[in-house]
């Protein structure tokens, strides 16, 4: 919402900081999205450290209100780290999104077979934002899973 607000305000439009996210720019494929991870990404100039409560108590807090605690996107928030997986699961997640357009096909497959080894279910998410992330279709995940087996999946935790 920031970078909208200051890439569409007329007093910045010649500003040379939002070059190259106007039209025809280095950075204009996805100005917004590229705005942000540019100067309020981790490392970036405006980036301000957030605190996080352990994850057990997340997961908790999740259980305590009937939810299901889902992992998102794992090959993108653990990259690097996947080794963290084995402690997430143990925390007692319930499901982990396996299909997403931030997989590839063998990174889908990869996590659906963990996901299947830990008896946990899976979930489908192309992250469509919209405007946001123009390149990113709805549906574009690469599920395998037919409709009846997601399901099938999901009436299993009612």
């Amino acid at each position: 919402m920031f970078a909208e607000i200051v890439l569409n305000h007329p007093d910045y439009k010649d500003h040379p900081l939002l070059k190259p996210f106007r039209s025809g720019g280095e950075r204009s494929d996805n100005p917004l999205a590229n705005f942000y991870w540019d100067f309020f990404a981790q490392g970036r100039s405006c980036f301000v450290k957030a605190s996080y409560p352990d994850m057990t108590n997340i997961i908790d807090i999740i259980h305590q209100t009937h939810g299901y605690a889902v992992l998102a996107h794992p090959c993108v928030n653990l990259k690097g780290k996947m080794q963290l997986l084995t402690d997430i699961i143990k925390a007692g997640i319930d499901g982990i999104e396996a299909f997403s357009s931030y997989h590839t096909k063998e990174q889908a497959a990869y996590i659906f077979d963990i996901v299947k080894q830990n008896h946990l279910f899976t979930t489908c998410g192309s992250d469509y934002h919209g405007k946001i992330k123009p390149a990113i279709r709805l549906g574009q995940h690469h599920c395998t899973l037919t409709a009846e087996e997601m399901e099938k999946q999901l009436i299993s935790l009612l």
